[in-house]
């Protein structure tokens, strides 16, 4: 039994620099520092060259055309060539994001951004007062400034993600973050994370498996809270489908968790890129299948050992390789590799024991859900319904298509048009994303 792997990456996580202008106790690659002036070789960490990116920009675009492309750090903003990245993604026509701190996000900056191709920001938020943010991102301003990015970034027009990364430090408050995301910064995806034990982060376990179980519970009830006005969901945590599978095994949720890549998307439908050009099939998971000075994305996709062997959910160890839930969640790969040292090893934090529930009844309780009617039946598309489609960032065209196709099984209707996408679009449990443009409602 292997994991669902698409034929290329939906989602590539890119981190482009080891510097940053904040210290994060968690920061898995270890970042920080002050910004030097680099040569353009950028030797002091072996950072691509500006000529590199665009490189590899060129190699996503031809493997893997329709992925979202993160632009990571440390905080690229610092790159000095960052618009020039961009604006080179851009115009290849990439989905490109920005994963930042918003400490240097300001109106030109948001609106330059814009202008030159960026789809959205992500920001973070990590507690409702400045002073426990602050600390857990050791500077003094940060949630000031996470703050005041949101206010920017909504008058540019610019969409944004807020992310929050769950510790003994918010734990009781997650609830009111979620409500502040909405209510004051006005968010429409909040992304709740949960701590992976590497590079610094290695050192901030604090929290229990029994405390993250809760965690899954106050997250269902957001969810639930939320439907419709602000997508919430839970990064590092692919067994939140039997926190779902428990409480509601209706839940339209069930088509995120389950009817996508199937769990974990360490090298299913994910990958990341170090500032120095290694592939690993996740950024938390520091094992790397090759170099792209060297090798090329194609090549570590489809032929690498590392990513062939992730893929493989029947050889995982312990509790995960047993677990009833082993196609739709798999653990967190990177989470047993920074407690383990082994990567197939079981997830830790996940407190489920296998047996609880047959394979049988997963799999007749899950398949009505994900994939509904007659699974066999084939479900045609107009052209403008698929025109429409092209809108949607490919890391959710799968799981869309399918959830749409399920959609028309169910209610006997043979062909997808515009109106049955704009029918489906009202009945969404997650903010509206069948935009006539961008897929994203402003």
């Amino acid at each position: 039994m292997s994991a669902i792997a698409f034929e290329r990456p939906y989602v590539i996580s890119w981190n482009l620099t080891y510097r940053c202008n904040l210290a994060c106790e968690h920061c898995y690659l270890d970042a920080g520092g002050k910004p030097r002036v680099l040569s353009e070789a950028f030797a002091d960490r072996g950072e691509l060259t500006t000529a590199q990116c665009r490189a590899v920009i060129d190699q996503i675009v031809d493997f893997a055309p329709e992925s979202l492309v993160i632009l990571t750090g440390g905080e690229p903003l610092l790159r000095r060539d960052i618009l020039e990245i961009v604006r080179y993604a851009a115009r290849r026509e990439l989905w490109v994001v920005v994963g930042t701190n918003g400490v240097k996000v300001s109106k030109n900056l948001a609106e330059i951004l814009r202008a030159e191709g960026v789809r959205g920001l992500a920001l973070s938020l990590d507690a409702l007062t400045p002073e426990r943010h602050d600390a857990f991102r050791r500077v003094r301003g940060a949630w000031e400034n996470t703050v005041e990015g949101a206010r920017v970034l909504g008058e540019a027009g610019l969409p944004f993600i807020v992310q929050t990364t769950v510790g003994a430090h918010n734990v009781a408050e997650l609830r009111a973050i979620a409500d502040f995301a909405y209510e004051r910064l006005h968010a429409k995806v909040w992304n709740l994370y949960f701590l992976v034990p590497t590079g610094r982060g290695e050192f901030v376990s604090d929290m229990s498996p029994g405390q993250y179980d809760a965690v899954l519970g106050d997250l269902h009830a957001i969810q639930t809270k939320y439907a419709g006005k602000m997508l919430a969901n839970a990064k590092c945590a692919p067994h939140y489908i039997k926190t779902l599978f428990d409480v509601d095994p209706e839940s339209p949720f069930l088509r995120t968790y389950a009817g996508g890549a199937g769990g974990c998307p360490a090298g299913t439908h994910y990958m990341g890129i170090r500032p120095n050009g290694d592939v690993t099939p996740c950024p938390y998971l520091p094992v790397f299948a090759g170099n792209l000075r060297s090798t090329t994305l194609t090549e570590v996709w489809n032929g690498s050992a590392l990513f062939s062997k992730i893929r493989e959910r029947a050889t995982l160890g312990g509790r995960c390789g047993e677990c009833e839930f082993n196609p739709t969640c798999g653990g967190c790969r990177a989470r047993a590799y920074g407690v383990t040292g082994d990567f197939m090893a079981e997830d830790p934090l996940c407190t489920h024991q296998p047996g609880t529930w047959s394979h049988e009844s997963v799999t007749l309780r899950i398949a009505p859900v994900v994939y509904g009617g007659d699974a066999t039946a084939t479900i045609a598309w107009e052209d403008a319904a698929r025109e429409r489609m092209k809108c949607i960032p490919a890391f959710v065209r799968g799981m869309v298509t399918r959830s749409v196709e399920s959609y028309c099984r169910k209610n006997g209707i043979a062909a997808v048009t515009v109106e049955i996408l704009e029918e489906i679009r009202s009945r969404m449990p997650t903010p509206k994303i069948f935009g006539p443009k961008t897929g994203m409602e402003r």
